[in-house]
């Protein structure tokens, strides 16, 4: 009790650091490493300890400049926001090539929103004054356009082609579908017809988003951010449906079970806990919380 009360106060500690001054705060993790949290400039990522691989990759991007021609002149009108982790290996390597074709394009630095989010389990790819909230961020990086306050377009951790490519296609209004389209997809179906718990409704959801989940763990990132968000419901229907598609996968059964044991539901959290160690007999984590539940009956 006295770890989790310390643990806790800590938590406090770095949120309040971090909204107390908006630009440019940092956090240390449990393994000792610095990062950047919540809104800054790209000064940050200039700095020590983030500039070495900054540098690295800003430096080595070979930029496609006949692409870039497509894009010339359209983004005075358009802002962009940038949601990132300087503890993510595609966010330290996208976003430097990203600012250099800024750069070469002429966009001004007001232009630009860069966010840093935790990787903490309690705060899950949030910003402490949670400049995430209702955009749909469960990956990173994360480079959202806007024209007249309203997305024309994103690109979701990798470019689906090019930043070059990407960027000119969404500016001259033939964006591409992003990376991991399940989950743009189920979001929608939430917003627009509720959220099922039916699970005959459940299962027309995964038939009808299945061919946009490329694996596993799209959906599975997705249930998190909402679980740490507290939006139980939706959680538990995004891994219920991934349980659908993926069936075999022991992750996605004990990520149900982990949210059910969250709810409360443990004679459901002891059932898909026990499903797992069904498909795989040496989940540790499966085992444990099996005896855990157990005992508690």
């Amino acid at each position: 009790m006295k770890s989790v009360t310390v643990m806790a106060i800590c938590l406090m500690g770095i949120l309040y650091s971090a909204t107390a001054q908006d630009l440019n705060q940092r956090y240390t993790d449990k393994k000792d490493k610095e990062h950047l949290i919540g809104k800054c400039d790209r000064d940050a990522l200039t700095a020590a300890p983030f500039a070495e691989w900054y540098k690295k990759y800003y430096d080595a991007y070979e930029l496609d400049k006949t692409l870039l021609k497509h894009s010339e002149g359209k983004l005075k009108d358009v802002k962009i926001e940038i949601f990132m982790g300087t503890w993510c290996g595609d966010s330290k390597r996208g976003v430097p090539q990203f600012y250099k074709v800024l750069d070469e394009l002429g966009v001004e630095e007001s232009q630009v929103t860069l966010v840093n989010l935790y990787n903490m389990d309690s705060v899950y790819k949030q910003s402490p004054n949670h400049e995430e909230q209702g955009k749909l961020i469960h990956r990173v990086p994360t480079f959202i356009f806007y024209k007249n306050e309203k997305e024309i377009g994103r690109i979701v951790e990798t470019p689906v082609t090019s930043f070059e490519m990407d960027m000119a296609q969404l500016l001259n209004g033939l964006p591409t579908a992003p990376n991991y389209k399940a989950v743009q997809d189920i979001s929608k179906i939430f917003e627009e017809e509720g959220v099922p718990t039916d699970r005959k409704e459940l299962l027309a959801i995964a038939n009808r988003i299945y061919k946009g989940a490329k694996g596993y763990r799209a959906l599975n990132t997705y249930g998190y951010v909402l679980l740490a968000n507290d939006e139980i419901d939706k959680a538990i229907a995004t891994f219920t449906i991934n349980c659908m598609i993926f069936r075999k996968m022991p992750n996605v059964w004990d990520s149900l079970a982990e949210a059910h044991e969250k709810n409360g539901e443990l004679d459901k959290a002891l059932e898909f806990y026990k499903r797992v160690l069904e498909l795989n007999p040496i989940a540790e984590n499966a085992k444990k919380k099996v005896e855990e539940l157990k005992s508690e009956d």
